[in-house]
């Protein structure tokens, strides 16, 4: 439902729903439009309409909704704008004299959407072809200025190219009349926020090929603030699709810049990891006083690592396709073009298709390698991920917990159902070194290393198997150093149980209203697996030594598995039947298996 009116000013808005659609001048298609809004769960704020329905040249109206179009006979473009919003925000249409261009800008006395901006301006615009199809009607230059604010460029631009629609084939003049605008989006820092290849016209004439013309672009101030692009809303009879954007606040728990740990760069680290030296722990140390210990060499170490390692920042305009060849492919195609826009010679027009061809050419092959290394790689886990692709990612099911109305009450809720509270342990004043444990070897370090994935997701800290297997490499005393003592005292520090909680939820409930309808993945930091695998190897050694493990059992043992047990099970039951016996099975599911720690919930997004 639209927000309530005449409450006086209210604070600057967190998100903004914004809808984009050519209504092909007609009354009906408008009225769909916007009866389809009651059927939302975000009423659209703003209403962005291409070539809209004109009635002796004054636009249809709307209820709650105010209209502005350029002052001319029959507008092009238009924009509506709800009633709550233009009373708590100043809207401010720009004209430039002509029917297919116009912008707003607001302001409001708040920053908006959790930025440092008070303002932001959105151009809408239907360009058109000329009289000699070469040009249209709206330039590059007016479409994408440069600004030191939030600017949002939309409308039916009427281009095709490769970058908005990768799997249609362009004709010359095609691609020759789009690649300014791009070229000209890609200098300013715009990107597109189109999802590749998703079709925003459906021609009514069945022998017309469906493409994607009514395109959308956010410069560098806008993007980080651009939560989706969407075309969810049901058809009007129009045969483009409506449009939605929203705009929303950055989250507070958005995740900070990722380590390239596939780049890091070794040639320099490996010198200082080489003479990095672990100081000696405290002798018979307190709690506290080993803690402190490992926590300051392990940020050492860790700061290290990553100052000597590139970070890219996760978004869902990345492409995983996309390599350092095809950029600097890019720069010199434009570079090549505008030269060639400068000085029109056959020379240069050679040079510059030359690169055009060259660029597009390895993106598609880039296209291809992609794929193909995907299907090459595939296993049954990612069979997963090529549904995903087909289908869409599932609405994950968030918790909807009865007394729980706000984040940090439903963590609390989480908290307590998966880490149910425990006595308190109290650990001894001071720590005494065990003289009968078996002093810890790099060659044990070693062995756990080497049956660790690379892939496996790390914990709080960041850092994957791969990089301790490198650190290992180059200089072996330095994991040798930090678990040795853990080893002698047989103590695990605090700096080691922090961990990171997914929450997700088990599919097929009846109701989500219950802790149980939900599962948790906790990750915990690589180096705390690595001591937790060489315990494990001494307990296994221990306990095989003493008779201590049953004959049937298999699980965390090496050498067995759960095909292992399967057989056992089957030859039992088979003997057992055999002299005619009635045979049964009990099957247990054992909960609350987790340790408590330190444990931070994120849902799954």
């Amino acid at each position: 439902m639209p927000p309530p009116r005449g409450q006086g000013p209210v604070p600057a808005p967190a998100f903004l729903t914004i809808v984009q659609h050519n209504c092909l001048g007609s009354w009906n298609v408008f009225l769909s439009l916007f009866e389809s809004f009651k059927t939302t769960t975000t009423y659209p704020l703003l209403v962005l309409l291409q070539d809209p329905p004109v009635n002796k040249a004054h636009l249809l109206s709307f209820n709650g909704f105010k209209s502005f179009f350029p002052p001319v006979r029959k507008p092009r473009v238009a924009a509506y704008v709800h009633m709550s919003f233009l009373s708590n925000y100043t809207v401010l249409p720009r004209f430039r004299g002509v029917d297919d261009v116009l912008s707003l800008n607001i302001s409001s006395d708040e920053p908006l959407f959790g930025t440092a901006f008070h303002s932001f301006r959105i151009i809408n615009a239907y360009s058109t072809n000329t009289v000699d199809h070469r040009v249209h009607s709206v330039s590059p230059e007016v479409l994408f200025p440069d600004l030191g604010f939030p600017l949002l460029v939309l409308g039916d631009l009427n281009i095709h190219n490769p970058l908005s629609d990768p799997l249609r084939h362009f004709s010359h003049r095609e691609v020759c009349s789009s690649t300014p605008y791009f070229e000209k989006a890609a200098e300013s820092g715009f990107a597109l926020l189109n999802p590749s290849g998703e079709y925003t016209r459906f021609p009514l004439v069945g022998s017309a090929r469906p493409s994607v013309i009514d395109l959308a672009f956010a410069n560098p101030p806008l993007l980080p603030i651009v939560k989706s692009w969407e075309a969810s809303l049901r058809s009007t009879g129009s045969d483009h699709v409506p449009i939605t954007i929203t705009l929303a606040a950055p989250s507070p728990n958005q995740k900070p810049p990722r380590p390239r740990w596939a780049d890091t760069d070794w040639e320099t680290l490996d010198p200082i990891i080489k003479s990095f030296k672990v100081p000696a722990a405290p002798p018979c140390p307190t709690p506290l006083q080993l803690d402190e210990w490992m926590s300051e060499l392990l940020n050492r170490l860790v700061a290290l690592l990553k100052e000597h390692t590139p970070v890219s920042r996760p978004s869902h305009h990345s492409k995983p396709r996309w390599t350092p060849h095809l950029s600097i492919l890019r720069r010199k195609y434009h570079k090549a073009a505008r030269a060639a826009r400068k000085r029109d010679t056959p020379h240069m027009r050679g040079v510059a298709g030359t690169s055009k061809a060259g660029y597009f050419k390895a993106i598609k092959a880039a296209n291809n390698k992609h794929w193909s290394s995907f299907l090459l790689t595939a296993t049954p886990q990612s069979l997963w991920t090529a549904k995903r692709f087909a289908y869409g990612r599932a609405q994950p099911r968030f918790p909807s917990l009865p007394g729980a109305e706000t984040p940090t009450q439903m963590n609390n809720v989480l908290l307590d159902h998966f880490f149910p509270p425990k006595e308190p342990f109290s650990p001894p004043p001071r720590l005494r070194p065990d003289r009968s444990a078996t002093p810890l070897t790099t060659e044990e370090i070693a062995t756990a290393l080497s049956k660790c994935s690379p892939t496996s997701a790390p914990g709080p800290d960041g850092i994957p198997y791969s990089v301790w297997k490198q650190v290992n490499k180059v200089n072996p005393t330095v994991l040798l150093h930090l678990l040795a003592p853990l080893v002698l005292l047989g103590y695990h520090p605090a700096s080691l149980k922090g961990s990171n909680g997914v929450v997700l939820d088990k599919p097929g409930k009846p109701s989500y209203e219950s802790p149980a309808s939900f599962r948790i993945i906790v990750l915990i930091r690589t180096i705390s697996k690595i001591l937790e695998r060489i315990i494990a190897a001494r307990l296994l050694a221990a306990a095989r030594l003493r008779g201590l493990l049953h004959p049937n059992q298999c699980g965390s043992l090496p050498g067995l598995s759960t095909y292992d047990a399967c057989l056992t099970l089957t030859n039992d039951v088979r003997t057992l039947q055999r002299p005619r016996l009635k045979v049964s099975s009990l099957f247990l599911d054992i909960k609350a298996g987790f340790a408590t720690s330190t444990t931070k919930l994120w849902p799954e997004s």
